[in-house]
């Protein structure tokens, strides 16, 4: 079974909106939003479009109401103010339906003690899938990351477990938009959820990332001001540190030194590198790895809007 929902060509990019483009029909849309909280505002006028194929990064401070943003957006939360819509229809139900938060914590965050097995089981069946030990190491198996099915879920490698939540919450049918809340908490360099975000555009999703400015001003790419209202897209930082060269290219986590073997299935990427010869410092909050530790791990796309495990398609190289 296939959604509704239409898949964008293969040479899509995965960014928001140009300024000025020709506006694509929205699928999520959030006017003033504002939620009040008993003690004070759990999240500020926020107003954001997505679109299919789009990846849409909203940017604040931690706390600032990444968790409420992400609630209103699904239909989990009643905003105090303003309006979400889903092509132009604000049913909650509806919102509900389509529109799945990953990772959001103290929501659909796993508890970090549970065995990945468990978690990847829980998530199966809320997909209406096979929840059985065999399904559940088959479902790890076919995107390498069977190394893990007995681990604690805390100590799944950061990519891995954010590639994997990703994964799940697109294969529950009926879901059009992923929403990824602060998946820079969990360390590492911001392309590696990036690229796991515009994968799933280039599957026909719309994705909307939270983050911290600091982590969008590293990606380079234009973000949505968390409680900024109206007032657009963060201004771009300058500086030959604020933008990767390509921000959805092979870009990720850096595998430890001697980890020669990899599961089947994962990709081998070069990491980028400071030019030869020069000596500048990191910018602050990021770690410059050593210069012969450039390698990295990372699950191939998962499954397009609406599908089932029939209609899957994953492409990796091994």
């Amino acid at each position: 079974m296939t959604s509704s929902a239409p898949s964008p060509a293969p040479d899509t990019e995965a960014t928001a909106v140009p300024e000025g483009a020709p506006a694509p029909e929205a699928a999520l849309v959030a006017e003033g939003v504002a939620v009040d909280g008993t003690h004070g505002v759990l999240l500020a006028s926020t107003s954001l479009r997505t679109v299919p194929g789009s990846v849409l990064l909203v940017a604040g401070t931690p706390g600032s109401g990444h968790t409420a943003l992400a609630l209103a957006l699904a239909g989990r939360m009643r905003p105090d103010h303003g309006t979400v819509t889903l092509d132009g229809d604000d049913d909650p139900r509806r919102l509900r339906r389509a529109v799945a938060v990953v990772d959001t914590p103290g929501v659909s965050e796993p508890e970090p003690v549970l065995p990945l097995r468990t978690v990847v089981g829980e998530e199966l069946a809320m997909a209406g899938r096979g929840t059985t030990p065999r399904a559940v190491t088959e479902w790890l198996g076919a995107r390498g990351a069977q190394t893990w099915v007995r681990s604690r879920f805390e100590d799944v490698p950061a990519p891995v477990r954010i590639g994997l939540m990703t994964a799940l919450a697109a294969s529950r049918p009926g879901v059009r938009v992923l929403v990824l809340t602060a998946p820079d908490r969990h360390g590492g360099t911001p392309v590696t959820w990036w690229q796991v975000a515009s994968e799933h555009a280039r599957a026909g999703f719309a994705v909307v990332v939270t983050c911290t400015e600091g982590s969008a001003a590293l990606l380079g790419v234009p973000a949505v001001r968390l409680g900024g209202g109206d007032a657009g897209a963060l201004p771009e930082p300058p500086g030959r540190h604020s933008r990767p060269e390509d921000p959805t290219g092979p870009l990720t986590v850096v595998a430890p030194q001697g980890a020669d073997d990899l599961p089947q299935g994962w990709t081998r990427r070069l990491l980028r590198r400071r030019p030869a010869g020069t000596a500048d410092a990191p910018p602050p909050g990021t770690e410059e790895p050593p210069r012969d530790a450039g390698t990295a791990i990372l699950p191939g796309p998962d499954l397009t809007p609406g599908t089932t495990d029939g209609d899957e398609s994953t492409e990796r190289t091994s």
